[in-house]
């Protein structure tokens, strides 16, 4: 597989943008280097570098918690709340998250080990031609009208869907078990039972505190065995979109979830537990600052909005637009002229190409999902369509876009059998 190293990725973008670092340093790369870690080889990206999980040496188990939301600013900025378990890091590193940022295509590939033009979900909104509709990918439900899994009601198949096998599936053809943690609203959903291919177990939680008592009640049980445990939390991400990651509620959550991530389980497994065991913290992407006076709407722009024949799908930081026959370069003209200081915007073919959402082998029908022109946010603005201005002021913090805040995750990592 060649892999486009970031630094060189041929794409007139600005020069603010982090570009995704799918050669060694993004998220993609987890699920390889935890497969290394367990003596096996995945199918998909490269690991990332020796020096971001060797230290650990030989482990037969390796717990991944992932913090939704959890950027690197937010790591810097409230360090004295992580500090506790910081500093008892054998490794503190950076890496980027995927292309785009936001969380559906970013937990893909941590659940695939590949990039979002390879596994094919590209977006939070795509279109589906097959079955003539725009959807949401956090309830495969039509945008215009809201029916919970209608397009699995209408043939789609969550086991098929993404189209690179699945880390759960390869870990288990290696005899190692996967366990899945979430919270219990979703543990069912659409999206967990694509991720949850080849899965042991998948456990719902009710709170954090329940989640960990789950964990760390399975590596007792399980003392001495090979495994992986993949976790998800959601919820500094969720208070981050209505306050901002700097926002005071944000900074109480990080407060809560380190201590009790401290006192309800790092500080309280058995040594038998602890023994050989790997354990990372990383988060799937960070939040922009997008105030509502930086909202820009598609009908302020007629001459725009006349080239296209369907409103955008991708969300408010990254859009991908359908233009009408003949209309692909003007479009991509006004914006860049019009526009330009708030986005940028590229061919479709030309992002594919340059390597933006991945190498290849691209999945099945991603061009379809990725329309003609990719709209990509500068600064805190964001884009949206007329039918979204009733909620469009509500979040104040977003992803999905190449700005630092969105791109830059912490990763941490420990052996439990040294804390």
């Amino acid at each position: 597989m060649n892999v486009i190293d970031a630094k060189k990725l041929n794409l007139p973008v600005p020069e603010e943008f982090c570009l995704p670092n799918y050669a060694d340093g993004s998220i993609a790369n987890v699920p390889a280097t935890v497969a290394q870690l367990l003596g096996v080889r995945l199918r998909g990206l490269p690991a990332l570098p020796e020096s971001l999980w060797q230290p650990l040496g030989k482990v037969k188990r390796v717990v991944l918690l992932t913090l939704d939301g959890f950027g690197w600013n937010l790591f810097q900025e409230r360090q004295d709340l992580v500090t506790a378990v910081a500093h008892k890091a054998t490794i503190t590193g950076q890496l980027t998250s995927i292309f785009p940022s936001t969380t559906v295509a970013a937990l893909s590939s941590l659940w695939t080990g590949s990039a979002p033009a390879q596994h094919g979900l590209v977006g939070l909104r795509m279109f589906f031609p097959e079955f003539a509709v725009s959807a949401g990918m956090l309830d495969f439900s039509p945008l215009f009208f809201k029916a919970r899994d209608a397009l699995v009601d209408a043939g789609l198949d969550p086991k098929t869907f993404l189209q690179h096998p699945g880390v759960g599936e390869q870990l288990a053809a290696n005899k190692i078990p996967t366990f899945a943690f979430k919270g219990y609203e979703i543990v069912d959903s659409v999206l967990s039972q694509m991720h949850g291919r080849g899965v042991a177990e998948s456990l719902g939680a009710i709170t954090f505190a329940d989640m960990l008592v789950q964990m760390r009640e399975l590596l007792e049980k399980r003392a001495g065995e090979q495994l992986f445990i993949n976790a998800y939390w959601p919820t500094i991400d969720s208070l981050s979109h209505y306050h901002t990651w700097q926002g005071t509620a944000v900074s109480a959550e990080v407060r809560a979830i380190f201590y009790l991530l401290q006192a309800e389980f790092l500080d309280v497994l058995t040594d038998v537990a602890r023994q050989d065991t790997a354990f990372f913290i990383v988060a799937d992407h960070g939040q922009a600052l997008t105030p509502v006076s930086q909202q820009i709407f598609l009908s302020q722009h007629p001459q725009l909005e006349q080239m296209l024949f369907m409103r955008p799908t991708g969300e408010p930081r990254v859009l991908y637009l359908y233009t009408k026959h003949g209309c692909h370069q003007s479009a991509i003209d006004y914006i860049n002229t019009n526009l330009g200081e708030a986005m940028t915007a590229v061919s479709t073919q030309s992002a594919l190409q340059a390597g933006l959402f991945g190498p290849q082998p691209f999945a099945a029908n991603v061009v379809d999902r990725l329309g003609d022109v990719v709209v990509i946010m500068r600064g805190g603005h964001a884009l949206f369509s007329e039918a979204e201005r009733p909620k469009a002021h509500k979040m104040i913090g977003r992803h999905g876009g190449m700005s630092h805040a969105e791109m830059q995750v912490p990763w941490l990592g420990f052996r439990l059998d040294g804390w």
